[in-house]
C-alpha cells in the first residue's frame, strides 16, 4: 500500500470530522484524497484493521493512535504550506498543493527546524544560510509593522458572524501555535464571539479557537470571494 495514500486518508478523516462533526464515509474520504478509489479503499480497510480507524454509524472516526498519526501529517502540511507561502512567496493554492507532496517525504526533524526558522527568520543562521537570507532580502510581508494594506483590516475590527480570509499575520513565527491550529494566510475563518476583554472565538476548519487580544491584534483579514 502506498504510504502517502495512507497518510492522506488519515489527514482527510481528521479534517473532515473536524468540519462535519460526525463520522465520515469512505466516499467522502475518496473525494478529497488524490488517488485512485481502489487505493483509498485499500488504505481505509488496512487503517481500520491496524486500529487507526473505527467504524461508527456507517462512517469512520479516528482512534487515539489514528488521531496522533493524523496530527503529525497535518502539522507537516501546515508548516510546509506556511513556509512556502510566507517565506518563499508562493501562491496559497500552489503552496498547499506542494505541501501535499512534500509532507510525505520530509522528516520530523526537518519540520521542527522549519517551524523554528519561521519563528525567527531574521535570527542568526549558519554560515551556509546567510547568503540565502541576503539574496532573499527582507520579507516585509512576513512581519509587517503597523501598516494595513488596502482592503485589509484587523481581525479585532470584525463583527460577530462575519466570515473572512486571513491575509497577513504579523511576525507569524512568534505565534507558532497559529500554524498548528491552521490559522495561516489564505484560510477562511468565522468570527463566532467577541468577548468583553477583546478576546475572540473564531471557527477554523470546523473547530472553535479562542484568541487572546494580543494574538488577535496580529491578524489582518480581507473579504472572502
Amino acid at each position: 500500500m502506498n504510504s502517502s495514500v495512507r497518510e492522506d486518508c488519515l489527514e482527510a478523516v481528521l479534517t473532515l470530522v473536524q468540519e462535519h462533526q460526525r463520522p465520515v464515509t469512505e466516499r467522502e474520504i475518496d473525494e478529497v484524497v488524490e488517488a485512485a478509489s481502489s487505493e483509498v479503499t485499500t488504505a481505509v480497510r488496512v487503517l481500520a484493521e491496524e486500529g487507526y480507524l473505527r467504524n461508527e454509524d456507517g462512517g469512520y472516526l479516528l482512534t487515539p493512535p489514528g488521531h496522533d498519526a493524523a496530527e503529525v501529517v497535518l502539522r507537516k502540511h501546515r508548516v510546509l504550506e506556511c513556509f512556502l507561502h510566507e517565506m518563499l512567496g508562493m501562491d496559497v493554492g500552489a503552496a498547499s498543493k506542494e505541501a501535499c507532496i512534500l509532507e510525505h517525504a520530509v522528516s520530523d526533524e526537518a519540520i521542527d527546524r522549519l517551524s523554528s526558522y519561521i519563528e525567527d527568520p531574521h535570527g542568526d543562521l549558519p554560515p551556509a544560510r546567510r547568503g540565502l537570507r541576503h539574496r532573499r532580502g527582507p520579507r516585509a510581508a512576513a512581519c509587517p509593522v503597523g501598516a494595513t494594506p488596502n482592503g485589509r483590516r484587523p481581525l479585532l475590527d470584525c463583527s460577530e458572524g462575519e466570515t473572512v480570509k486571513v491575509a497577513v499575520i504579523q511576525c507569524i513565527g512568534r505565534n507558532r501555535r497559529l500554524i498548528d491550529l491552521g490559522l495561516i494566510p489564505g484560510r477562511e475563518i468565522a468570527v463566532r464571539r467577541k468577548l468583553h476583554n477583546n478576546a475572540l472565538v473564531v471557527g477554523v476548519m470546523g473547530a472553535d479557537i479562542a484568541l487572546s487580544p494580543e494574538v488577535a491584534s496580529t491578524i489582518f483579514v480581507e473579504r472572502t470571494g
